[in-house]
This record gives structure tokens, sequence and C-alpha cells, in this order.
């Protein structure tokens, strides 16, 4: 219970510290079906299909590593593109089993604003560390050096393209490492929200001595909180840690720049959140008369995910033209009017009073 209750203290303070139940609100609030279907319709599945695309990556890493080739190769990034966009649907759900034993930073380290997981993974190679070639120990390593920012260097960074020749043995044990490692911490995170263990069940209970939330104002925030923190930090830290002025953007700085999948990532980012806000049903506790509401929530998180498959291209090209940075900066816009919505009429209309805005990072 111990661990249960720094969690509780970490996502409350993170997400549900922000809104509050609004005054003299008479509608008693019920928030075990939206957490039941959370849990059963959103996180469950998310974390199923995580696990199954670190798997493929597994795979593919070990046969490219046995039997290389240009095509193998091509397989193995494809995976990763597949274990990256999993990832991006589920990780703004910061809770529960994911957030102990630093399995966000192990699987996703970023932002890395130094650099310093691309310098100890070069120094690494540079020395062909064995440290990172057994998963025992890599997970000892820093977390930088343990997941997807690391492997996808590996895969698709400088002379990745030695890979696929064979002419890069160490390169490959540590990939397959990386990779290994990922499907374990994968494994942990479904693990931990099976029925048999404490997190499900306070996650679906909110009680008093509950370590997660002690009321149902406090699991509503979580869900609602949840969906306004990843908006914020998919406008601020996934497009504006790029996106600075005209002329002194910052391409090299974005997430997955080395396989080209930033915006891919940031469309697989809205859709996850997307999804969240479908399946917890949350829409469940509007009034009758506030119904619509979610349905332009809906129009809304759609119009922004087109928006990001549309600038599924070169970052460089997309900053370096004015139509395609405008719809950058239009994308933007969009997400922080979705944020206002939540904010500013869902959570009022639920029974939850908009509190300061919690966009505080990554």
């Amino acid at each position: 219970m111990r661990l249960l209750s720094r969690i509780r203290i970490a996502c409350i303070a993170a997400i549900a510290g922000t809104l509050f139940p609004v005054a003299g609100f008479s509608v008693e609030l019920d928030a075990t079906p939206v957490l039941k279907d959370t849990l059963e319709h959103y996180v469950r599945p998310a974390y199923s299909e995580l696990q199954q695309s670190f798997q493929a990556l597994e795979q593919r890493t070990e046969a490219l590593c046995m039997s290389a080739s240009k095509d193998a190769l091509g397989e193995a990034r494809k995976a990763f593109e597949n274990a990256a966009l999993a990832w991006a649907g589920i990780e703004w759900f910061r809770t529960g089993p994911a957030m102990s034993d630093n399995r966000l930073e192990r699987i996703l380290f970023y932002p890395d604003r130094k650099s310093t997981g691309l310098k100890q993974v070069r120094r690494a190679m540079r020395t062909e560390d064995t440290d990172v070639t057994s998963r025992d120990t890599l997970a000892r390593q820093s977390v930088a050096m343990q997941g997807l920012g690391a492997i996808e260097f590996l895969l698709f960074g400088k002379d990745a393209e030695q890979l696929a020749d064979g002419a890069a043995g160490f390169r490959c044990s540590y990939a397959m490492t990386v990779a290994s490692n990922l499907v374990e911490i994968a494994r942990e995170l479904s693990r931990g929200w099976s029925d048999v263990e404490e997190p499900a069940t306070v996650f679906v209970t909110p009680a008093p001595d509950n370590p997660l939330f002690r009321d149902d104002v406090e699991a509503l925030n979580l869900v609602l909180g949840t969906m306004i923190h990843g908006l914020e930090a998919i406008r601020d830290i996934r497009i504006g840690g790029f996106l600075r002025e005209p002329g002194n953007d910052r391409t090299m700085s974005a997430v997955y720049r080395y396989s080209g999948l930033t915006m891919k990532s940031v469309a697989a980012n809205l859709e996850g959140l997307e999804r969240l806000f479908n399946q917890s049903g949350i829409e469940g506790v509007l009034p009758d008369g506030e119904k619509d509401l979610a349905d332009q929530v809906r129009f809304e998180l759609n119009q922004s995910i087109r928006t990001a498959r549309s600038l599924e291209s070169d970052l460089d090209d997309l900053v370096g033209h004015e139509t395609t940075r405008n719809k950058l900066v239009y994308l933007q816009n969009s997400i922080r009017y979705i944020i206002k919505r939540l904010n500013d009429q869902i959570a009022p209309a639920a029974g939850l009073a908009a509190g300061f805005s919690f966009g505080d990072g990554d």
C-alpha cells in the first residue's frame, strides 16, 4: 500500500489537483462506471497492444541480428514504428504501474534537452560496453539507454545501414537487448493491471481509505486531467519542443527525429486521448442537457488528428514552408481549444470547477 500511496500523491498532485467540485452542485457524482470502462476498454487493451508490438520489435530485431539484410532491417524499422505508435497511444495515462520503477522514462526518455541519452548510447557503442548487451545489466543503466530513444538511434541513426550487411554486430546485440528490455517492461505493466493485482482493484473503487483516490471527484479528476495534461504536453513539448520562431525552429530536438516519426507519434498521441475520451464513457456524468459537449470534443479531436496526419513528413520541410509551418501553429491552437473545452465546459458541466492550467511540462 505504501507504493500506491506514493503513486496517488504523484498523480493527484500533477493531475487531479486542478479541478474541484462546483460549490452547490446537487448531482451525486458516480465515477465507478467511468473507471471500469477506462480500465476494461482503454487501459488493458492499450497495454496488451503495447506488449504485442514490443514483442514484434524483439522478434524482428533478433531476425535482423541472426540474418542481416536490407529487408530484415526494413522489417525491424517497421516494427519500431509500430511499437513507438503503440506507446504514443497510452503514454499519457500516468497512473498505476506506469508510475513506479521509472517505467515511463525507461520506455521513452524525452525530452532529453542535453542529449544525455544519445551521448550515453554512442559511448556504449564506441567502447562496446557489455553491460548494454545483457537485459539484467541494461535495466540497471541510465533510463536513457534502455528504451525507444536508444533503439531508434540504433536502427535509424548514423551508420545504422551497417546493420543490413552484418557489419555492426555489437550495435545489433545492443538493439536486441533494448527490445527485450521493453518487452519485460510491457509485461510488468500488463500484469500490474490484472484483476489479481492491487492497482486494478483500487482504481475502480474510490473510498476514503483508497490510496489512489478518496472519492468520485478525485477519480473523475484523474480521468479528465489525464486528457488535459496529455493535450498540453503534446502542444507544448512534442510540438513546441521544436516549433519556436520562424528561422529558429529546432527540429533536431524533436522526438523520434531519426526515424521521422515525430508527427506520426503526435497523431497517435491524439488518437490515444480520443480513445480515452470515448472508451471511458466520461460523457455519462454530464447532465442530459449538456451531452452535446461530448460531441463537440469528439469533433475537435478528430479535426486535430486529421491536421496532424496531414503533417506526417520531414520536419525540416514542414517548418521550412510557410503553409505547413502555419498548419503546425494551427494544430497547437486547435489543441489549445480542446483543452479549453474540457477545462471550461466539460468539467463544470460534470460538477467539477475549472482550476489553473496544469501544463507543467512532459
